[in-house]
């Protein structure tokens, strides 16, 4: 049986940065999967919502469009958006970010060699204002276990705190609870985190996403407000570790806040 797909897209007064992702889904190999449009309460760029629903349908894509019922925060609209969609998987893309024309054939095809996934990412590419850098898992692996992640992280932090380059089945996301409201500045590393000491991890080793910045925090709460980020990664890994512990997970990192804080420490 095939699983279906699901991409979805949350804006919240979107500008021209919506019809480049619709043009990197229009231009998708492989078209099996639809996409949903999540508005919160956008007050301007609507057009660009209509004008990337029409470049969709004209690809042959079926679209659903969507309207938080009061406006929400960030967070809040992540975790309502996602809550609305009905597919056996779930792919977020923020506005402005681009699937390479691969991505969703690669996908499908890891998915059938391994119907048992629940979590796979792949490489992403960073386009900074230095140039254009690719963000690789530091293993060579195509699937590792919930312990193997444990080795690969936290030395290594940023392949995994992307909403960007990651796909996972709907079950497994409600099982979580979704994005923590809590942790705005890493709340999607939480949650990758949580997914890969659940169910382990698929990897695919190309870059087949491409986000703007590669230090931008997408899924930060409020730029108006503080986000202790330190503060947040060390309730992360404490939170990974107890449950690794209560798992039965080995957990072999000594000291998991030196490290993690070494590997980010240009990051904040």
């Amino acid at each position: 049986m095939t699983s279906t797909l699901e991409i979805l897209i949350p804006v919240r007064d979107p500008d021209d940065g919506l019809a480049r992702t619709a043009a990197s889904l229009a231009a998708q190999t492989d078209r099996r999967f639809e996409v949903r449009l999540s508005d919160n309460f956008s007050r301007t760029g609507r057009e660009h919502l209509e004008a990337a629903e029409k470049q969709l349908l004209a690809a042959g894509i079926t679209v659903g469009r969507a309207k938080t019922p009061v406006e929400l925060k960030r967070l809040e609209h992540w975790n309502w958006a996602q809550a609305q969609a009905r597919a056996d998987w779930l792919k977020p893309v923020l506005s402005g970010e681009l699937l390479k024309p691969e991505y969703i054939a690669r996908l499908r095809r890891r998915l059938e060699e391994k119907p048992q996934a629940q979590f796979v990412r792949c490489d992403a590419e960073l386009r900074t204002e230095w140039g254009v850098e690719t963000l690789r898992a530091p293993f060579g692996e195509a699937s590792i276990t919930a312990a193997q992640f444990g080795d690969s992280f936290p030395t290594k932090v940023d392949w995994i705190c992307r909403a960007a380059n990651v796909a996972y089945s709907r079950m497994a996301w409600l099982a979580t609870g979704g994005y923590c409201n809590q942790l705005p500045g890493f709340a999607s590393l939480n949650l990758n985190v949580t997914l890969a000491l659940h169910h382990g991890l698929e990897n695919i080793a190309e870059p087949l996403v491409a986000v703007e910045s590669a230090d931008r925090l997408s899924l930060n709460e409020s730029r108006g407000e503080r986000v202790n980020l330190p503060l947040e990664l060390w309730l992360i890994l404490r939170q990974a570790r107890n449950y690794c512990l209560a798992a039965k997970v080995p957990w072999r990192c000594e000291r998991p806040w030196r490290r993690a804080a070494a590997a980010w420490a240009g990051h904040w």
